[in-house]
């Protein structure tokens, strides 16, 4: 069990940190992405390698030498891993509004781009206080990692299950559903517009609404995975293994933004 864990830990960072940092170089090197498209892209995988490489260290620190669940550096590492993880998730809602405003209100464009650099620190504001929302609610109430089962979880209190269902479940199925809404209707513009140009031009119609569908479906994967593996099929696994994976599929699917 303990080689199956450090080799899972280990191939997740590997490969999710070598996309992650593909992903940087891509941005860096590439002319095309200055824009709030790229700023978007790149504060995503640093938020994913940031998460990547502080969980994998404190997944790896020995039993004997890790802190203590109750210690204040484990609560704060932990808080950390879970701003992280939505802050990235954050981004995903960002490339849809992107989206919308770029095909929707083109005339915007500039002022999108002004103002994403401060879209983005409000994001991060959210974030934290979506995270310290759980201390608030319960000073008992924090995730941390079980070196015995190799499982992530949250400490049981009464506000366990509340913050759960409303903050974890509920809040990205409402990203997702953000999601969902924005791009229909970018979509819905697209195929309006497309109505009312010359025929010559619909060709190239095509392949834009083909990278839109697959960019918000793409965007969906990661939070839709969690949702349903971390929520739905990890409570009733029996499998040690299996459960390992399981109970981190929030820092695997990182692997998928990149």
């Amino acid at each position: 069990m303990v080689l199956f864990a450090t080799a899972f830990i280990l191939t997740t960072f590997a490969i999710g940190s070598s996309f992650c940092c593909l992903a940087l170089w891509t941005i860096h090197k590439s002319k095309t992405l200055r824009e709030s498209f790229g700023l978007l892209c790149k504060y995503q995988m640093v938020a994913d390698l940031s998460l990547l490489t502080l969980s994998t260290f404190y997944c790896l620190f020995p039993k004997e030498y890790a802190p203590k669940d109750s210690s204040t550096m484990n609560i704060v590492i932990c808080f950390m891993c879970e701003i992280f993880y939505h802050y990235s998730g954050a981004m995903h809602d960002l490339f849809a509004v992107n989206r919308f405003v770029y095909i929707v209100f083109p005339d915007m464009q500039q002022q999108w781009r002004n103002a994403t650099p401060k879209i983005l620190f409000v994001c991060a504001i959210i974030t934290i206080w979506h995270t310290l929302l759980m201390m608030m609610l319960d000073i008992n109430l924090y995730w941390t990692y079980d070196r015995d089962t190799f499982v992530w979880h949250m400490t049981d209190t009464p506000w366990t299950e509340f913050y759960v269902q409303y903050f974890e479940l509920y809040w990205s199925t409402g990203e997702l559903g953000l999601i969902v809404l924005l791009d229909t209707i970018t979509f819905s513009h697209i195929l309006f517009k497309k109505s009312k140009i010359a025929e010559s031009e619909v060709h190239m119609n095509r392949r834009a609404e083909t990278r839109l569908i697959l960019q918000s479906f793409c965007q969906c994967i990661p939070t839709t995975t969690v949702n349903i593996i971390f929520f739905f099929v990890f409570p009733g696994t029996k499998s040690p293994n299996l459960q390992t994976v399981y109970s981190a599929i929030w820092i695997v699917t990182n692997i998928m933004d990149a």
